[in-house]
């Protein structure tokens, strides 16, 4: 059977209650079944299930969609893994796809023939680096570290075996010279959840060589952002414990799997990404973030504490010895990292410390803008709402100031400490600020024009604003997908859709309030421009009606701004 002829099957045979109550709590209410959405966080049930249709779908984030992409989405596995996961449940049998299957069966004859090199006096510089490094002969082997001895050593071992380059390319096993892509470097293979190797990563034996490091670039098989270094040997702990410790490499993860530190994976780089915050969400309660203690580690567990905060981690951070490792703490003064690992830090106190390390304290406009740079682009939650109190109330700023910043879209790719001056918070004060922020949320969610168009006193003056209206007027969800949505849209605006479409407001109920608060703000700002022209001509000629008019306004615009407030 093939993947779509049993993606078929699976649809028309699989309950999908029965599997999605394995992840989540669901109760019957009328024909449907009701939970909270495991996608993102909320407190009211908005996640429904059709059991005769096969479907589910959330009113607040939007997600939908059949069993497999319930699964894959869930465990963040692709649509493929999905249904043969499922396929294997109800005992059929499916024909996997052939050049997938090739490449994994490569990477996998690559890990094995790399693992080898180590045993022979072609890898006896490179063992004995690991041995130098404190790696033991159990734990090269539980995490099948290899070597690369040459620069076409694993291009002849693989054609050999009947491979071609062209697929040695694809699996990122070759560079842009034709020279092996990890050539020279200690090797570790890097895992799916599925337990199958996607990629590897690669540790120069030159230390004067200025790239240490190399992972394998992004492949039909390995996207950096979705895995987590050994996960798979950490998970049994991981789901006894519920806590993980996160590193930022290779070395490190090894060597606190060594030590006893089985709940460690690595981030493959320095900071965390939502995906890996949301993989780490489905198992865990809490992370100790325990990267280098230099700059680029303080500013990576910065960011990272927010990230698992948005997706209901709880961070904590340990704050290593200047000048130290993770592995070289783990092997020096294992006493010492388990003091630190046992009393991490909590986030509001690791606030405290950055703030008065790299700015002008907790108070500091400077430090507001980098928490704003961090907060961009990040789901709410209730953690990360009660830590942004807690944050807050240390900084003697509104708590809807620092929530202001969540899910709005960063212009920036990188967030870090560097000596800029601050950038200042674009406010929506004029009315095309406005109208560009409510045409995104409709453009995002097409059900909130009818928030817009129930107020009496609003007129989209901008055109963009207006022709996201005409265009969703248009809209049915039981024909438009995302490809026809955007169809809907005139030419110039169908870039600012497609951004508006992949930024995160939150679920409905925040979207909704936002649409009401940029309605007051219009109406204020409206206000406010009559109220001037209406003290200029008392200015110029002064009369009891235009006095009396003025009065009338002021007070609506105070009743106005009053409502403002009881939504913010």
């Amino acid at each position: 059977m093939t993947v779509d002829e049993a993606a078929v099957y699976i649809r028309n045979n699989v309950d999908i209650v029965e599997i999605i109550s394995r992840y989540v709590s669901l109760k019957k209410v009328g024909r449907n079944y009701f939970g909270l959405c495991p996608f993102h966080s909320e407190k009211s049930p908005s996640f429904s299930v059709n059991q005769s249709k096969g479907i589910f779908k959330c009113f607040g984030c939007g997600e939908g969609g059949d069993v497999i992409k319930f699964l894959s989405k869930i465990e963040n596995i692709s649509y493929r893994e999905a249904v043969i996961r499922l396929a294997g449940e109800i005992g059929i049998t499916v024909e996997v796809d052939a050049r997938t299957e090739a490449l994994f069966k490569l990477t996998e004859d690559s890990q094995k023939l790399l693992n080898t090199v180590l045993e022979t006096k072609a890898g006896s510089l490179a063992l004995s680096y690991l041995k130098d490094r404190g790696i033991k002969d159990e734990t090269i082997k539980k995490f099948g570290i290899g070597y690369d001895p040459a620069r076409d050593f694993l291009q002849k071992g693989l054609t050999k075996r009947g491979y071609k380059l062209d697929m040695l390319r694809a699996a990122g096993l070759i560079n842009s010279s034709g020279n092996d892509f990890f050539a020279y470097r200690v090797v570790f293979p890097i895992d799916n959840m599925s337990k199958r190797v996607v990629g590897f990563g690669g540790r120069s034996l030159d230390n004067n060589n200025p790239i240490k490091y190399l992972n394998t670039g992004e492949t039909p098989l390995f996207k950096k952002s979705r895995v987590l270094y050994g996960l798979r040997q950490a998970l049994p702990i991981i789901d006894k414990s519920k806590s993980v410790i996160l590193v930022e490499g290779y070395f490190d993860t090894v060597v606190l799997s060594q030590e006893g530190f089985m709940n460690v994976v690595g981030i493959l780089g320095t900071s965390v990404s939502p995906e890996q915050s949301r993989l780490l969400s489905r198992r865990v309660r809490r992370a100790i973030l325990l990267l280098d203690a230099d700059d680029a580690g303080i500013t990576a567990a910065l960011k990272g504490c927010f990230a698992l905060l948005s997706q209901n981690v709880e961070p904590v951070v340990g704050i290593l010895p200047e000048g130290l490792d993770p592995d070289e703490t783990a092997l020096r003064y294992k006493d010492k990292l388990m003091d630190i690992l046992n009393a991490p830090m909590n986030l509001v106190p690791f606030i405290s410390f950055v703030a008065t390390k790299y700015f002008k304290g907790i108070r500091s406009p400077e430090f507001l803008e980098v928490l704003s740079q961090n907060l961009r682009g990040l789901s709410t939650s209730p953690l990360l709402e009660m830590a942004l109190k807690e944050i807050s109330e240390a900084m003697g700023v509104e708590p809807r100031t620092l929530l202001g910043f969540v899910s709005m879209k960063s212009n920036s790719s990188e967030n870090d400490f560097s000596d800029r001056s601050v950038q200042t918070q674009r406010k929506l004060s004029d009315v095309e600020n406005i109208e560009e922020q409510m045409a995104r949320l409709i453009a995002n969610t097409p059900e909130l024009s009818t928030v817009v168009m129930a107020d009496e006193y609003f007129y989209p003056y901008t055109p963009g604003l207006k022709e996201v209206m005409d265009a969703v007027t248009k809209w049915d969800p039981e024909i438009h997908n995302a490809e026809n949505y955007i169809d809907l849209f005139p030419d110039y605006l169908k870039d600012f859709v497609e951004e508006s479409l992949a930024e995160n407001f939150g679920t409905y109920e925040q979207k909704e309030k936002l649409v009401k608060e940029l309605l007051g703000r219009w109406r204020v700002k409206d206000l406010d421009n009559f109220i001037k022209k209406l003290r200029e001509q008392i200015e110029h000629a002064p009369s009891d009606n235009l006095l009396e008019q003025l009065q009338e306004v002021l007070k609506e615009r105070e009743e106005v701004s009053r409502e403002l407030q009881n939504i913010e």
